[in-house]
């Protein structure tokens, strides 16, 4: 039987079972151990209890000394954990913030808390709380669907023996935030999304005849000449035309409980003027308040309008601007009325605004002027992974975005469109190719030269004042009925759904737009050396990015090795066999991670127990992990995934052709052969046998798709072509100088490897959960919601039809080494990423790849021009020569995956001689 712990809301300790159940709860064996306890100080537990991390919850911290003299971070976390049968809300020790940072920590993850305490709450009365001061990561995550138990106040009684226990009790029965008095939690990732219990969802608007006979309305032209001297002012009548996204405007001295502001215009038949709805009722009404919902106003107050804020884009020329003056929306002094007018009782006589809207088509985008703003409706064809980036250097507060392409049939060439978050957090994650998104109040940005030509492709960014709708959210809206709308459903109907899905990616690296050919363009008025970063601060630099946080740098060197990989052949070096990640700085992070909160121990609070180093002349053999059994291997990855990897575009590689004398050309032989041998392997072989067969394979293809295996010493300076023994093609040159600076080399960063999350994938309708689950932002509770299936992102086909390239970079100093990935396109094939590039023929040497950004399989008549090399590989190779001792700048881009995973790729490189 199921009860209540008092007359709160839904607590945060739960529990299921009787007292046998409760003897096992290692929660509730840890609750009663410190209420009883009469010390302070930190309990240290028993390491082999692992608990499963169900949500973290991110608030701000108090204008208190205390935390800030422990911490430098803005804010705080609260972790909710459970054993299985209980769960306890606990608060996160400030110096472990940065496993949140990192998403070490996050919903689903395994942990050992090793110390904990009861920290008593001195701001308020009989309130006390548990604190994690050190843990352990789990080398696994555990599972997303975990069921969490129910509450039972039984189990819990006996912590009412003592004061301290009914402390804990009353507190961990709140749904606020532990610490600081805090009212409410934020989005875990960003600020301006609505997020926790306390945000209402929309209204419905009331069914009774709203009584406006009675009421003395007043026009907003007549408020704009008479607020002056009116003390009370009439109600207003008017309809939302433009709405803003939330700002959060809280620091840690703020003491306002719900600091949000939104910006409305409103509009009436005199014109038109800003709102603002100010702190508690944002949760209450924003999302609710849409553009064309009619409002009905009272106790309301007016001041000047605040000037620096951006403004929407006026569609009617007929509504005359209101602008010098606000009508603010208050929770008191006095608190403001708002009521919805029902769409059926909105009457033609009140004479308010219709909606009006600016759509284009993709063909006349390009004829618009910088700056243009405009509505846009598209069909999906990619769709990119979130990412962050933060406001200000040093600043704990990021902006959330992706990248998004769009048809509308009026050209070939897609809208590319930059959509940051909108507060419109279900929208902005269900986005995926396939749906018709609708975006409006959308910024027209393009680069131009000096001389005013277009260099790069235009594309367009959200601004304050955009909405996004997608499939599913589009009845209703005021916009279905413009004609470029209508003629863009005309269109739709005519596509056949298997010719869009050909088309459709989603995720992997994608860096827009194109860096101008000249790094002065690049540059522009900015000041050359001050965009550089040196190779000994790149190591800090990285290790300071927050998860999925994207960060461009420029670094000046020289090349001396670069290697082709081709990762498209069998489908292990897709990725469909998981590999033990590499820490880029030496450690593995597969191993169990201690973290400590305590003062006699460095903040950097991670430390690894079992250290794997990178030898930089042998590749290491790794350990492969009992799990790969060839049934996993099996059942988890089908053959048609291993099919369309042997159909990719590595027949270029033409040792490998002479290998396979008869490669399998279709699926049913492909399946009867692998079946085949998989049934020998089973009938001959016992089974513990088998198990060790296929671990040492998987050890093989783990080794092969992490890190190119280098050549012998004495293959320096020559380009070597061959097959290693899990039949990699490999082609690599290295500069003959780079044995003896190696010897002397500081540090070596290892980012080499082609990461899964930098790979685009083709996206299947049928899995779009899943997908758009892998490419969003972790989530911040642990439920059967975010748990979609067990499938892996390395099981889906590769958009990338070749292999890429391994580019080790030394300073100018010789003092440190970095390796990043390059990842060109090839021009014929119709990639996403090909949008902006100048498709120029060159002579495809290494250094016209690395400055372009493709390779280029299209010959030339032109004889003034250069004799152009084969796009193959091995001949793409052969040039790499040409940059031995060049001095270069290369322009890189770095993304944090999270735990220890860092994405570098080269995205351009400049000689310095141009």
């Amino acid at each position: 039987m199921l009860a209540e712990l008092g007359d709160g809301s839904t607590p945060s300790v739960h529990f299921e079972g009787g007292a046998e159940e409760r003897d096992k709860s290692a929660l509730v064996s840890l609750l009663e151990q410190l209420t009883t306890s009469t010390a302070l100080y930190p309990v240290f537990l028993d390491t082999s209890k692992l608990l499963v991390v169900v949500s973290i919850q991110r608030y701000l911290r108090g204008p208190g000394n205390e935390e800030r003299s422990r911490s430098a971070s803005s804010y705080l976390f609260d972790v909710t954990v459970t054993d299985g049968i209980t769960h306890v809300k606990c608060h996160l020790a400030p110096a472990l913030n940065s496993l949140v940072h990192w998403n070490c920590l996050r919903a689903g993850r395994g942990i050992h808390i090793t110390r904990c305490s009861l920290v008593n709450d001195e701001k308020r009365l009989n309130r006390c709380f548990l604190q994690i001061e050190a843990l352990e990561l789990a080398a696994a995550q555990c599972d997303p669907s975990l069921s969490i138990p129910s509450l039972s106040i039984e189990p819990l009684r006996s912590l009412t023996t003592s004061q301290r226990g009914k402390d804990l009790l009353r507190t961990l029965q709140t749904e606020t935030p532990l610490r600081v008095g805090r009212l409410h939690y934020l989005p875990l990732w960003n600020n301006n999304d609505p997020c926790g219990r306390e945000w209402i969802g929309s209204k419905p608007p009331p069914f009774l005849n709203v009584p406006l006979e009675g009421f003395g309305l007043i026009s907003l032209q007549d408020l704009s000449m008479t607020w002056r001297t009116n003390v009370g002012f009439p109600r207003l009548l008017v309809r939302i035309m433009h709405k803003s996204r939330l700002r959060y405007y809280g620091r840690p001295q703020t003491k306002v409980d719900f600091p949000y502001q939104a910006y409305f215009e409103v509009a009436d038949q005199s014109g038109m003027m800003p709102l603002v709805l100010w702190n508690s009722l944002c949760p209450e009404w924003y999302q609710s308040l849409h553009v064309g919902t009619v409002l009905l106003l009272h106790r309301y107050s007016v001041k000047h309008s605040y000037q620096m804020r951006t403004w929407a884009t006026p569609r009617d020329p007929q509504i005359k601007s209101l602008r010098t003056i606000e009508i603010c929306l208050n929770p008191r002094d006095p608190r403001a009325e708002i009521q919805i007018v029902p769409h059926q009782q909105v009457k033609a006589e009140w004479r308010l605004p219709d909606i009006k809207y600016n759509f284009i088509t993709r063909l006349e985008l390009d004829q618009l002027s910088e700056g243009f703003t405009c509505d846009i409706i598209g069909l999906v064809t990619f769709v990119g992974r979130c990412q962050r980036i933060r406001r200000e250097d040093s600043s704990e507060d990021f902006y959330l975005y992706r990248w998004v392409h769009a048809v509308d049939g009026s050209t070939e060439q897609p809208f590319v469109l930059e959509l940051f978050a909108t507060s419109q957090p279900e929208t902005f994650q269900q986005i995926h190719p396939m749906t018709y998104l609708v975006c409006t109040q959308m910024r027209l940005v393009r680069e131009l030269r000096p001389g005013g030509v277009i260099t790069t492709v235009p594309y367009l960014t959200t601004s304050n004042e955009s909405q996004i709708s997608i499939s599913g959210h589009h009845k209703g809206q005021p916009y279905t009925k413009d004609p470029k709308v209508q003629g863009f459903i005309r269109w739709v109907k005519g596509q056949h759904e298997k010719d869009v899905m050909k088309s459709s990616v989603i995720g992997g690296y994608y860096s827009f737009p194109p860096a101008p050919k000249l790094f002065q363009e690049y540059c522009k008025n900015l000041d050359a050396e001050a965009l550089l970063t040196s190779t000994s601060q790149l190591k800090k630099e990285i290790e300071s990015l927050h998860y999925k946080e994207h960060k461009r740098f420029i670094l000046q060197g020289t090349i001396v090795a670069v290697q082709y990989v081709c990762h498209t052949e069998p489908a292990v070096r897709l990725g469909a066999v998981p590999i033990q990640e590499v820490d880029a700085f030496g450690a593995s992070t597969s191993q169990p991670v201690r973290c400590l909160h305590s003062p006699e121990k460095d903040t950097r609070v991670i430390r690894q127990t079992e250290q794997l180093r990178v030898d930089p002349v042998r590749h290491h053999q790794r350990q492969s992990t009992p799990i790969f059994t060839r049934y996993w291997l099996r059942n988890r990855y089908p053959l048609r995934d291993l099919q369309k990897s042997y159909d990719s575009k590595c027949q270029a590689h033409k040792p490998l052709r002479k290998k396979l004398s008869n490669p399998p050309t279709g699926m049913p032989k492909q399946k009867r052969t692998v079946n085949r041998q998989m049934r020998a392997l089973s009938s001959k072989r016992p089974a513990a046998a088998q198990d060790a067969e296929v671990a040492a394979s998987t050890k093989g293809s783990s080794q092969a798709a992490e890190q190119p295996v280098p050549p012998n010493e004495d293959d320096y300076g020559r380009c070597d072509t061959g097959i290693t023994t899990d039949g990699n093609s490999k082609y690599t040159w290295r500069s003959p100088t780079w044995s003896e600076i190696r010897e002397h080399l500081s540090e070596h960063l290892h980012f080499g490897q082609l990461l899964p999350e930098s790979i685009p994938r083709r996206f299947v309708y049928k899995h779009r959960d899943f997908l758009m689950q892998q490419h969003n932002l972790q989530a911040t509770e642990c439920s059967p919601a975010t748990a979609v299936s067990n499938m892996e992102l390395q099981s889906f086909a590769s958009a990338c039809c070749h292999g890429y390239y391994t580019v080790t970079m030394v300073g100018v100093n010789h003092q440190v080494a970095v390796d990043v990935v390059f990842l060109p396109v090839v021009m014929s094939h119709n990639s996403h990423r090909m949008l902006g590039l100048s498709m120029d023929v060159h002579d495809n040497t290494v250094a016209s790849v690395m400055t372009s950004g493709y390779i280029c399989d299209k010959q030339t008549a032109d004889n003034d021009r250069p004799k152009q090399i084969s796009s193959y590989p091995d001949q793409i190779i052969k040039t790499a020569a040409d940059l031995d001792n060049t001095r270069v700048i290369c322009i890189l881009d770095v993304c944090h995956h999270g735990e220890g995973k860092s994405e570098v790729i080269l995205h351009k490189m400049y000689r310095m001689t141009e």
